[in-house]
């Protein structure tokens, strides 16, 4: 059973579809804890799930919190999904658990956060976008990529008409690097359809998408919690 740490910053969609992968039996593993740098929907949905959760400051001297919790929960992967950089003190103790979800093809568009690596390729005029989940170094989205997947963009395309393809993409790539993480074999390269275009993942998963139904991505969508 792999031992999962989110790290967070905003509306934990990535982590609403570990969820859902796991709860369909595609991924043998179990949420440990959710920690985000302030409060947010990540931590609404890991209360309503009986993840534990916290909210940290991760502006103190080398992390010394972060680097306790993490230490605590035995976590075999975390996921970088927060929006500050983790200390050079923090990624060596943890030096190979610590994965990272970036929107772009890495090295292209490295140290950017969020949306903005999609509208910087758009703005480049680049014919494919894409995510790479990959290992995290000390030195920021430099580290050794797990998994790429490249994304066609169309005439006509914004961040908005983009960003649907762009997260499922990131999602199937995360899954796919925590399972490589974990010993699955590298498999064969391969195009799947996400949303309205093809994507071609590397390295494939031998994955049935049927389970990852349009009502499972709408869900994810969705959500805003209970508390409003």
């Amino acid at each position: 059973m792999i031992r999962i740490v989110f790290l967070c910053s905003g509306g934990g969609g990535n982590l609403r579809f570990v969820a859902e992968a796991i709860r369909l039996g595609v991924l043998p593993a179990q949420l440990v804890s959710v920690i985000t740098d302030r409060e947010c929907l990540a931590n609404q949905f890991a209360r309503e799930h009986h993840i534990p959760s916290k909210v940290i400051d991760f502006s103190e001297p080398e992390q010394a919190t972060l680097g306790r919790m993490l230490h605590d929960t035995k976590a075999d992967v975390v996921i970088t999904n927060v929006h500050r950089v983790i200390v050079p003190e923090v990624v060596d103790v943890f030096a190979g658990r610590l994965l990272n979800l970036h929107y772009s093809l890495l090295p292209a568009y490295g140290g950017m956060i969020g949306t903005r690596p999609v509208e910087a390729a758009l703005n480049a005029g680049s014919p494919f976008t894409g995510v790479t989940a990959h290992l995290v170094d000390t030195v920021v989205d430099a580290g050794p990529p797990l998994v790429q997947s490249v994304i066609p963009v169309k005439p006509g395309d914004t961040v908005p008409t983009l960003m649907d393809t762009v997260f499922r993409a990131g999602c199937l790539s995360l899954l796919n690097a925590i399972l490589l993480h974990a010993g699955t074999p590298a498999l064969y390269c391969g195009t799947h359809r996400l949303g309205d275009r093809n994507v071609f993942v590397n390295p494939d998963m031998a994955l049935n998408h049927g389970l990852f139904d349009e009502a499972m991505w709408q869900r994810i969508a969705d959500y805003s919690g209970h508390a409003h």
